[in-house]
């Protein structure tokens, strides 16, 4: 039986695509299957993936229409294909050691979860202030984690719970949250453990620009994250809603210079801790713009 269902999915970018297959293929742990799924790309990632020979077991799914759906419909295609002991998510833009496969099998069983760690080498100040939220706010390896924290960049999880869930809600049309909102149903319906392991490493590059990651946060808290909390409104702290909907949050957000701080927070001649900190103030400026208009 295989150990690992390694689930990919990608769209539009190929040369990362090609960067992230290469690894699997130096990993020391040699029980896996790929599956590939393909959100609509138009950049000859479907030819490339049927002229190519790997390493390792490998199939490519996509959608009927071809055309783009979102992340969460994206990794929903491999429902009905699992056969393996584990399902494993990983993003399409990291790369991994020879030896993750073998780090997140070592800390899985059929009651835990393994929350690997992402690391951005180089990059924009998003991808330093990325490194300070959630998960990476717990130092300790194996350390315990809420499973509001999971991220399926790179996340491994017995197959029978991702499939017993119905894989990720596809209501959440926006960029971002179908990771909470999977860890909700998680908290709530499983009771498995999720440990922080940070021996199961994938790198990445971080080119997303400040403007256009804010603009991501302003859209999903005007659909993604009412959705979340619509169906969960016992999760109201994962984005600190009450806060966004107090009193002490207008205040705020009224006084928060949006466009002195966002000037500031690219200027690389401010230290990078005090940019996150702005970073900080300007994600709960558009999460609140977001929510209430």
């Amino acid at each position: 039986m295989l150990l690992f269902d390694i689930v990919i999915p990608t769209y539009n970018n190929l040369e990362e695509l090609k960067r992230c297959l290469y690894s699997l293929e130096k990993q020391t742990l040699r029980n896996f299957k790929v599956w590939v799924v393909v959100d609509g790309s138009t950049d000859g990632t479907l030819a490339y993936l049927s002229s190519r020979h790997f390493e390792f077991m490998l199939e490519c799914l996509q959608h009927t229409d071809r055309r783009n759906h979102g992340r969460a419909a994206t990794r929903n295609l491999v429902l009905g294909c699992l056969t393996a002991t584990y399902v494993l998510f990983l993003d399409s833009d990291l790369v991994v050691n020879n030896n993750y496969l073998e780090s997140h099998n070592a800390v899985l069983n059929s009651t835990t979860i393994s929350q690997g760690q992402i690391c951005y080498k180089k990059g924009t100040i998003w991808g330093d202030y990325d490194m300070t939220r959630g998960m990476n706010r717990f130092q300790n390896n194996l350390a315990e984690l809420p499973a509001k924290y999971i991220l399926t960049g790179n996340v491994a999880m017995p197959a029978f719970l991702f499939v017993r869930l119905n894989g990720f809600d596809e209501g959440i049309k926006t960029y971002g949250g179908e990771d909470t909102e999977l860890g909700c149903r998680i908290q709530k319906e499983s009771g498995l453990k999720v440990l922080f392991n940070k021996q199961a490493v994938a790198f990445g590059v971080m080119d997303k620009s400040l403007s256009f990651a804010l603009q991501q946060r302003e859209a999903f808290a005007g659909q993604g994250l009412k959705y979340l909390l619509n169906k969960h409104p016992w999760a109201k702290d994962v984005f600190q809603v009450n806060f966004l909907t107090s009193l002490r949050g207008k205040i705020l957000y009224h006084l928060i210079p949006r466009k002195l701080l966002t000037q500031a927070s690219e200027n690389r001649y401010v230290p990078v801790s005090l940019r996150i900190k702005m970073v900080h103030l300007l994600v709960f400026y558009h999460l609140y713009k977001g929510y209430h208009h």
